[in-house]
Formats: C-alpha cells, structure tokens, sequence
C-alpha cells in the first residue's frame, strides 16, 4: 500500500455509510482516523461536565477556545478529552441529543477546525465529516464524497434501529433523512456539498467491503 503520508479527507450525508467505509479504509491502511463528529461530542460532553448549557454561545465559545483541547489514540478508536479516554461517554443518549445545538455554533466550528488541523498536520490521517472537504481540509490530497439513495440510507439505519428493538418506522427514519439532509445542505456555516474535486463513492448498490477497496485502489494510484 501507497506509503505515502497523506491527508484524506471524506464528506457525505447522513446514513452514506461513511464512517465505517473511511474508519476500515484507516485499519486497512494503518493511518489516524479523525472523526469530527467525536470532536462535537467531545465538547458536548465538556460543557455538560461543567454545567454550562448547549445554548450558552458565550460561555461554549470560551471553554473551547481555553478549556478543551481533543486527540485520537489507537488510530483514531479512542477519542481523548483533555487527555482522558472519553470514547464511551461521548456515544451516550443525553450527548447525542444536544450536539446539534453545540456542533452549529460557528465560533465552535471554528476552533475544532484548528484542532482538526493540529491533529493532521503529520499527515497519514484521514478525516471524516460533513464539511472536511471543502472547510476543514481544502487542500487535502484525496477527497471522496460518499452517498447513497435517501430510499437506502433510511433502510440501513430502520434495520440498525430494529436490531436495537428500538420501536420506529421506515416512513418516520425516511423523513428524519430527508430534513437532515436538507439541515445539512442549507445550514448558513460549513454546509454540506461535494468539492468539486472530490471522488464520489456511491454505496447504494455495493456494499462496504466493496466500497472500501474503491477507495484504496484510488489511495493506490495516488
């Protein structure tokens, strides 16, 4: 495999199966898997620890920029706060539920850009969001957009959801996809949209195996 240190970076909507492509893409090619959604989890949890609520602009703003500082261990699999293993504590319910909120927040926004840059600026990363492409890493030597059919995207989190005994419908996921996306698209700051140089992945008739190695035969003639 290429052994090259690059910077790879991969956007996608919601449910396009881009984590688990781009995190087995990183094992594959044993380089650091930066998952920005951690880093808004991570900071959810921070001002949660501190009392400070998710809607506090003003005081988010400070415990970011002076309070908060994220890494990644064991390629990408431990997400550190502070120094401190937080990976299981940033997935429980109460974070999830207000990360929305924190992750808008420009200023927010802002400072995880830094500290995305900070973490990739070695190289052999290769980073995961919804704006990492074209705001995060604009420069970055690879760039893949990963999506898939809204119709496909709903099946794969209904049949996750039903796994989990959680009681929803297909219809309901369907139309939570269809406004996320359109949140995503429309939102003032770091929207989502394809970079113009970006490689789309489209997964909805393949499946993750197969879209990894598509990937890595790009990382290859890179």
């Amino acid at each position: 495999m290429n052994t090259k240190r690059l910077t790879i970076a991969v956007d996608g909507p919601a449910g396009s199966g881009k984590s688990t492509v781009t995190r087995k893409v990183a094992e594959r090619i044993d380089y650091l898997y930066l998952n920005s959604g951690s880093m808004y989890r991570a900071v959810t949890l921070l001002s949660s620890q501190k009392g400070i609520s998710p809607y506090n602009k003003t005081q988010l703003v400070n415990l970011v920029q002076k309070q908060c500082q994220i890494d990644f261990s064991n390629n990408g699999k431990t997400t550190l706060l502070n120094r401190i293993d937080v990976s299981e504590e940033i997935r429980k319910p109460e974070i999830e539920q207000q990360v929305a909120a924190v992750a808008k927040i420009p200023e927010v926004r802002q400072e995880m850009v830094k500290q995305q840059r900070r973490i990739a600026q070695n190289g052999s990363v290769i980073a995961e969001g919804r704006d990492v492409t074209t705001v995060v890493f604009p420069e970055a030597n690879l760039k893949f957009y990963i999506t898939a059919s809204v119709e496909e995207r709903a099946r794969r989190r209904f049949n996750e959801f039903q796994a989990k005994g959680v009681d929803c419908s297909f219809e309901q996921i369907e139309n939570e996809i269809q406004e996320r996306d359109q949140q995503d698209k429309s939102r003032q700051h770091s929207p989502l949209k394809k970079a113009e140089d970006a490689i789309i992945i489209n997964t909805t008739q393949i499946t993750v195996n197969q879209a990894v190695d598509l990937i890595l035969e790009k990382i290859k003639e890179h």
